[in-house]
């Protein structure tokens, strides 16, 4: 029993052997028969790009709606235009020129004012008002404020924007000195006789300078003489023909003339050159043709008469006193 198994084994293992042999033989013969097959690469493929889908963008701001269209249109309002403002125009400055050798500036407008300064002839000045009669101007004097007279000067541009000057001051009163005290009243003497009632003295001239009524100032530049001609009550007179005698020509002159005002007259012998004097003013009878600017007379011919007491004056320094003002005379009842 046993040698029969080790036969069957080991006729197995022959079996086994030789079939492992004849397997060997066949597959060496196979491969020397069949041709190594030449390996073909694989074709390539160039694939078509597919479309790269464009990236969304992240909004930078919330779209806005759009309204859903109408048949009628919405207008859009058109803004109004701002309107342009009206730019002022600026005002034309009136200016006047001297047209006088010299002129008097005052503090107010009248020649009972005293005098701050001399213009001269061609001098210009900006008018700065007008006093309500429209016969005076006001105007920018070196910086402060002045007064001339329309009739001496010559108005350039348009002065009807030119306002009244309101509130203008009157003019100072003058300084009269105090009245002398009364005098003792002597009892006559008893006649011895019965004495002729005889008349009260009468002046010898129809018209009186009213003492101390002149008022002296300073005048650096020009002298001048001004004053007034009275009816016996104080008020002004017209018409009256006062003469300023002195070494230079003669000059006589109406009250009332010039512009000057209601019973006013003044002289400026003197322009702008030095003059002493003794100068003497007083009234005298009109001649029978009368200039409204003043009637100059020959030196050399003699003064008409005087109708009046005489105001006198001397010039020491006129930066002392070179200026006189209401100078009266008055007339007879």
């Amino acid at each position: 029993m046993r040698r029969n198994a080790l036969l069957l084994i080991i006729a197995l293992l022959v079996l086994v052997m030789s079939s492992g042999c004849a397997l060997s033989q066949l597959i060496a013969e196979e491969q020397a028969v069949v041709p190594t097959p030449t390996r073909t690469p694989k074709p390539t493929f160039t694939p078509t790009p597919a479309e790269t889908p464009t990236p969304e963008l992240a909004p930078t701001s919330t779209p806005t709606p759009t309204p859903a269209a109408t048949d009628t249109p919405i207008a859009t309002p058109t803004p109004a235009a701002s309107p342009t403002p009206e730019v002022s125009p600026t005002p034309e400055v009136s200016r006047l020129v001297v047209n006088n050798p010299t002129l008097n500036v005052r503090t107010g407008p009248g020649t009972t004012y005293p005098a701050v300064g001399t213009a001269r002839n061609g001098d210009r000045y900006d008018i700065t008002g007008t006093n309500p009669s429209g016969t005076w101007w006001q105007i920018d004097f070196n910086g402060q404020s002045g007064w001339v007279s329309g009739q001496y000067v010559a108005v350039e541009g348009n002065t009807t924007a030119v306002e009244v000057v309101a509130n203008i001051q009157p003019p100072p009163q003058p300084t009269r000195p105090p009245a002398p005290p009364p005098q003792p009243t002597q009892p006559p003497p008893p006649p011895s006789e019965p004495q002729p009632t005889s008349p009260p003295p009468q002046p010898s001239t129809p018209w009186v300078y009213v003492q101390g009524s002149a008022i002296a100032a300073p005048q650096c530049g020009v002298p001048n003489f001004e004053g007034q001609a009275q009816y016996p009550d104080g008020s002004p007179q017209n018409g009256v023909c006062v003469l300023l005698d002195y070494y230079g020509p003669r000059e006589i002159k109406f009250s009332g003339s010039g512009g000057k005002g209601d019973g006013n007259w003044g002289f400026s012998p003197c322009g702008g050159g030095d003059c002493k004097g003794p100068f003497k003013i007083y009234v005298v009878e009109c001649p029978s043709s009368m200039p409204d600017a003043g009637l100059p007379l020959d030196p050399s011919s003699p003064a008409p008469p005087a109708q009046s007491t005489l105001f006198t004056a001397e010039i020491t320094d006129k930066c002392v006193t070179g200026q006189w003002t209401n100078i009266i005379f008055r007339g007879p009842q």
